[in-house]
C-alpha cells in the first residue's frame, strides 16, 4: 500500500511539472518558428547588423573582435560553428537564435516564480512579449552579442530572486555555479556590471552577517574565475589571427580592447541638447516594443504588484535604469540596442500586470480566464505579422552578395582598400574565414593609424611592404611601397559599381 502511495505521488509530481512546463515549450516552439522564418542567411547589413561579420570572423579564425572583445562570445559562437548546418555565417546566427530563445524561457521562469500559483497564462504572455518585441526579435536573427546578453542578464535575474525567495541558498555550492556564470557575463559585454552589482549586493543582505565575509570572498573568486576567460585574447592575439583588434598579446594593447578605448570618446558624451530627443525616443521605442495596451500592463504591474515582490521589481527596475541611461548617453545612432535588457526586464513586469488583470477577471467567470488569455496571445500574433515584415533577414543577401561579387572581380594581386564597417566585415569574412582570394590584400584605411593593425598586417601579408614611419598618410605610404601591385581598388557600397580600380605603372 505504501509503495502504491509512493508511486501515485510521484506520478503526481510529474504531472504537475509537466503541465508547469507545458506552455513554456510551446512558447519556445512559436518563437523557434518564428525566429527560423526570418533569419538571417549569413552575414547581414539587416537590422543594423554591419558588426556580424566582423563577430563571425574573428569566432572562425579564433581572433579578436573589436572592443571590447567578447571572448565568451567568441568561445561559445565557436562551439556553435560545429553544428554541420549551413555554413559558417549562419551557424553563429542560429547561436543568436538559440540564446534569445533561452532568454525568453528564463523569462516565463521569473514570472512564474514571482507569481508562486497558477501562473501559466501569465508567464507564457510576458514571454511572447518579449520573445516578438521588434528590437528583441532583430537581433535573434543576426550573428550579434546582444541576444547572449540578454540571456546572461535574464540568468542574473533569476539569481537574484533565488537569493530572495531562498536566502539561505546564498550560502549553497550552487551559489559558486551563479558567480562563475556572471564571471562569463562580464566576458560577453561589460554593461553587464550593473546588473551584476544589483546581484551581488542582494546576496550579501540574504546571507547571515556571521558568514557575510566568507560569501563575499567565495563570490569574488568565483566571479574572478569566470572573467579568466579574458585570457582569450592575449592568448589567440599571440598566434596574430588575421582579425586581431587591438593585438592585445601585451598590457597596453589588453587594456586598449577591454576598455573599449576607441569608444570612450562617444560613451556618456551626448550632448545636452540631445538628451530629451533621446528620452522621447526611449519612450516611443517601449510603445513600439509592446503597444499601448503592454506599456499600460507593465506599469501596473511595476507600481502594483504584490509586497512579498516589491524588492525583486524595484531591484529590477534598478537595473533597467542603469540599462537605460546608458543607451540614452551612448552617442552613436544604433545605442538603442542597449535596451534590450530593459524590455527585458519590462516584460517580467508585464508578465505581473496581466496577472493582477486575470485574477480580476476570474472573479466574473469561470472561463473568463481562458478567453481574456486566448485574446492576448491572439493580439501578439496579430502583431507579430506586421513586425515579422520589419525585422525579417531571410532574404537578406546585400552584404553576402556585395563581398562575393567584390571579390570576383579583382584583378589578380590587387590591394583591395576599404573604409567602413559596411564593406569591411563582409570582405574579412569571405577573404580571411573562408580564404577566398589569397592573391589580394585588404587594407583597412582607417585602421592603418594603429600600429597594431600595421604590425599584424605585415604578418597576415608576409609580402606587403610597410614601411616602419610614414612622411604622408599610411594609405599612400604602403601603396607607394607596393608599386609592384598593379592594380589598387576602393570598395564603395553605393552606387553601381562595388569596386573602383585604377591600374598603376610600377616606378622600379
Amino acid at each position: 500500500m505504501t509503495s502504491q502511495l509512493l508511486a501515485l505521488a510521484r506520478k503526481t509530481a510529474s504531472s504537475r511539472r509537466l503541465t508547469a512546463i507545458a506552455p513554456m515549450l510551446l512558447v519556445g516552439l512559436a518563437l523557434g518558428f518564428a525566429y527560423a522564418r526570418t533569419l538571417a542567411p549569413g552575414v547581414t547589413w539587416a537590422n543594423a547588423g554591419a558588426d556580424s561579420g566582423d563577430l563571425i570572423t574573428a569566432t572562425v579564425t579564433l581572433g579578436v573582435a573589436h572592443p571590447t572583445g567578447y571572448p565568451t562570445y567568441l568561445i561559445l559562437a565557436k562551439l556553435f560553428q560545429l553544428i554541420p548546418v549551413g555554413d559558417l555565417a549562419f551557424r553563429s546566427t542560429i547561436f543568436s537564435a538559440i540564446t534569445a530563445l533561452c532568454a525568453v524561457c528564463c523569462v516565463y521562469l521569473l514570472v512564474q516564480r514571482l507569481l508562486e500559483h497558477a501562473s501559466a497564462p501569465a508567464a507564457a504572455v510576458a514571454a511572447l512579449a518579449i520573445g516578438l518585441a521588434p528590437l528583441f526579435w532583430s537581433q535573434a536573427v543576426i550573428a550579434e552579442v546582444h541576444s547572449l546578453n540578454a540571456l546572461f542578464i535574464a540568468l542574473i535575474l533569476l539569481f537574484t530572486l533565488g537569493a530572495i525567495q531562498h536566502p539561505t541558498y546564498t550560502g549553497s555550492a550552487a551559489s559558486c555555479g551563479q558567480a562563475l556564470i556572471v564571471g562569463l557575463a562580464i566576458g560577453n559585454h561589460v554593461t553587464i556590471i550593473g546588473a551584476a552589482i544589483v546581484w551581488f549586493v542582494q546576496c550579501a543582505l540574504s546571507t547571515p552577517r556571521d558568514q557575510q565575509t566568507r560569501m563575499l570572498v567565495r563570490r569574488t573568486v568565483w566571479i574572478g574565475v569566470g572573467m579568466l576567460v579574458y585570457l582569450y585574447l592575449p592568448i589567440r592575439a599571440s598566434a596574430h589571427p588575421p582579425v586581431n583588434w587591438g593585438d592585445p598579446h601585451d598590457w597596453n594593447g589588453f587594456w586598449w580592447v577591454i576598455s573599449g578605448q576607441p569608444y570612450r570618446n562617444i560613451a556618456f558624451s551626448l550632448p545636452t541638447d540631445l538628451v530629451y530627443g533621446r528620452i522621447a525616443t526611449w519612450t516611443a521605442l517601449l510603445v513600439q516594443q509592446f503597444g499601448w495596451p503592454g506599456l499600460g500592463l507593465g506599469f501596473l504591474g511595476l507600481l502594483y504588484s504584490a509586497p512579498k515582490k516589491r524588492r525583486f521589481v524595484w531591484l529590477s527596475a534598478i537595473i533597467a535604469a542603469v540599462a537605460s541611461v546608458f543607451a540614452i548617453v551612448y552617442n552613436t545612432d544604433d545605442s538603442y540596442a542597449y535596451l534590450i535588457p530593459t524590455f527585458l526586464i519590462f516584460a517580467l513586469w508585464i508578465g505581473l500586470g496581466i496577472d493582477l488583470v486575470l485574477q480580476a477577471i476570474a472573479r466574473l467567470h469561470p472561463f473568463a480566464v481562458l478567453a481574456a488569455t486566448t485574446g492576448m496571445i491572439i493580439l501578439i500574433a496579430w502583431r507579430a505579422m506586421f513586425i515579422a515584415a520589419q525585422v525579417d533577414a531571410s532574404q537578406d543577401r546585400r552584404a553576402i552578395d556585395y563581398a562575393t561579387n567584390v571579390l570576383a572581380i579583382a584583378p589578380q594581386q590587387a590591394i583591395i582598400v576599404s573604409d567602413s564597417d559596411l564593406d569591411t566585415f563582409p570582405l574579412w569574412y569571405y577573404h580571411y574565414a573562408l580564404g577566398q582570394r589569397p592573391d589580394l590584400v585588404v587594407l583597412v584605411d582607417p585602421l592603418l593609424e594603429f600600429d597594431w593593425y600595421r604590425r599584424n598586417l605585415r604578418i597576415v601579408y608576409p609580402d606587403l611592404v610597410i614601411p616602419a614611419v610614414s612622411t604622408s598618410s599610411w594609405l599612400e605610404t604602403i601603396i607607394a611601397a607596393n608599386d609592384q601591385r598593379m592594380d589598387l581598388c576602393h570598395t564603395q557600397v553605393t552606387g553601381s559599381r562595388v569596386l573602383i580600380c585604377k591600374p598603376r605603372i610600377p616606378t622600379r
